[in-house]
């Protein structure tokens, strides 16, 4: 009842919209990990991180670079594949130390080291 008077709300002239419209590439979700992993998105992905390197060597292979990518796709989190990429990205950066918290934390310990030792000199200690 309510589809055939929004139909005549619209009137003659005006077309509806086909539910079947394609969504563009940056909000839809692929059908599957296979297919997702398969994407120009996906494999400058894998690519972006294969070749950041410390000591020559990659950090992550590209094999476990598309595991995670497969096992994040799977969460029903994510809705559009870039949400998976964002989240991927976020992990690989925090597993790889580089989100700079480490490099902070670091810093923090050697001045707290250095200030125990200054008070033990201070008070005698051992």
């Amino acid at each position: 009842m309510f589809l055939g008077q929004f139909r005549q709300m619209t009137g003659p002239g005006e077309k509806e919209e086909p539910e079947t419209k394609q969504k563009p590439p940056e909000t839809q979700k692929s059908s599957s990990s296979d297919e997702f992993v398969k994407t120009p998105e996906a494999k400058r992905f894998v690519d972006r991180w294969y070749t950041k390197t410390k000591d020559g060597k990659p950090i992550y292979t590209r094999r476990g670079i598309i595991a995670l990518l497969k096992a994040l796709f799977q969460n029903p989190g994510f809705d559009k594949n870039k949400d998976v990429l964002e989240g991927a990205d976020e992990i690989l950066s925090l597993l790889g130390g580089m989100d700079g918290l480490q490099g902070f934390l670091a810093g923090w310990k050697a001045k707290s080291e250095g200030i125990i030792k200054g008070l033990k000199a201070v008070f005698g200690g051992s």
